[in-house]
């Protein structure tokens, strides 16, 4: 159930026409002289589209390789323009010796990045855009019918980029592979973007709360007095917490830690040190914890696989994968959560999985029952700060839970907030 609020109906009228400025209006006009020379000048709006880059989409213009380098000299476009995503826009304009006028780069609707020549290089800004924020509530049920995270927010009308920020934000605390239980329910309170008064994107997460196996977890956004901004439980707690629980995201277990399993090929009792996650071929796999890969390699027996050292005393390892990300290598540093490999089914597996060990000590444990060390929660002198952001937000999950009503077939009441998070923001 998506419950949204509505943004203010008091911008002028004339604001409601198209987000998309005309080239005209992206930099000063040049001067009588440089018209003269730049004309004539066509402009061109372009949809990036998969596998396009800088390069090719100059390419296809005939605009010169020359303004090309130099763009790409100017290391902060370079780093923006390196790579472009399909559904990104371009505006440019050009003349006809292929030489760029200016160019407008729609990254969204709230980044917008705007270079113009100017002699014999290119100026460049992002353009400021305007911004209201509203926060928007959502609630969702695990059932027989929707039995994953993922199977329940798509049938509560949840984005897929909501749904997995949920999973990101509980990962230390549910195995969304193991745990999820029919009843289970979920609450989320978010922002919506608005320009002009019209919805463009989604924010960051305000508050959530995830009821488990009838155990309440919750999560509120709290910044504190040195301006850092992390999720919190109502203890003041930090959510984020030494190992994520799942390496792999909307995947589920297929075999657990078992040290006297029937091994599914040798058939013969073999102790099973870990966990095996079935998901598809090519689903991401992350780093559980920050630490340093010790081994990447491939056997018979493993295919190709990942160790990772966390401090002195955690080992982490990961089997069968498909490949291997970039940059992950021998002595490299990984954080938690990041990406390091991808399911497969290399060495000894009958079909796509991870398997997941995890060491104490050089010891095999389980990593469903490990327990693991806490993070320090808020400092008492900030509290009562915390407190005041967190008692309203509560308040909201518990009022807008679907655990309120006796079935998932019911429609819950629209819940509507006039609560304005931010009012002017720009990009």
């Amino acid at each position: 159930a998506i419950y949204q609020t509505a943004p203010s109906e008091n911008h002028d009228s004339k604001k409601s026409s198209s987000l998309t400025r005309s080239s005209n209006e992206i930099l000063p006009p040049l001067t009588a002289e440089a018209r003269t020379k730049e004309r004539p000048s066509f402009s061109k709006k372009i949809t990036v589209k998969s596998g396009d880059s800088l390069a090719n989409i100059f390419e296809r213009h005939e605009i010169s390789a020359g303004e090309l380098q130099k763009l790409m000299k100017l290391d902060s476009i370079s780093k923006e323009m390196k790579t472009l995503l399909p559904g990104e826009q371009l505006h440019i304009n050009s003349n006809l010796k292929g030489e760029l006028n200016n160019l407008r780069y729609v990254k969204s609707p709230v980044k917008i990045l705007n270079i113009g020549k100017r002699g014999n290089t290119f100026d460049w800004h992002w353009e400021l855009i305007e911004q209201e924020r509203l926060a928007s509530f959502a609630s969702g049920l695990i059932s027989n019918k929707n039995s994953s995270l993922y199977k329940a927010g798509k049938a509560y009308g949840l984005s897929d980029k909501l749904i997995m920020e949920v999973a990101e934000l509980f990962q230390w605390d549910i195995s969304f592979a193991l745990d999820l239980r029919n009843g289970d329910s979920f609450s989320v309170i978010y922002e919506k973007i608005y320009v002009e008064g019209v919805e463009v994107g989604v924010g960051k997460i305000l508050a959530a709360s995830f009821s488990n196996m009838k155990k309440r977890f919750s999560a509120v956004a709290y910044e504190n007095s040195e301006g850092k901004e992390d999720y919190y439980d109502v203890n003041g707690r930090p959510l984020r917490k030494a190992f994520i629980r799942d390496p792999v995201h909307f995947s589920h277990v297929s075999s657990s830690f078992n040290l006297r399993r029937m091994h599914p090929i040798h058939k013969k009792i073999m102790p099973h040190r870990g966990i095996d996650y079935a998901a598809l071929k090519g689903t991401p796999v992350r780093a559980a914890s920050d630490g340093n890969i010790t081994n990447r390699s491939q056997n018979s027996a493993s295919g190709k696989f990942i160790v990772i050292k966390h401090g002195k005393t955690y080992v982490t390892k990961y089997l069968h994968l498909s490949g291997f990300a970039r940059g992950i290598y021998k002595g490299a540093k990984v954080k938690q959560g990041q990406v390091i490999g991808y399911v497969g089914a290399t060495g000894w597996a009958t079909a796509p999985h991870l398997h997941y060990e995890f060491l104490v000590n050089g010891v095999h444990r389980n990593p469903r029952k490990v327990r693991l060390p806490e993070s320090d929660p808020i400092p008492e002198v900030e509290m009562e700060s915390f407190r005041k952001i967190l008692n309203p937000r509560i308040k909201q999950l518990k009022t807008i839970s679907l655990q309120n009503y006796s079935s998932e077939d019911r429609t819950a009441k629209k819940f509507v907030s006039e609560e304005t998070v931010s009012k002017k923001e720009d990009a």
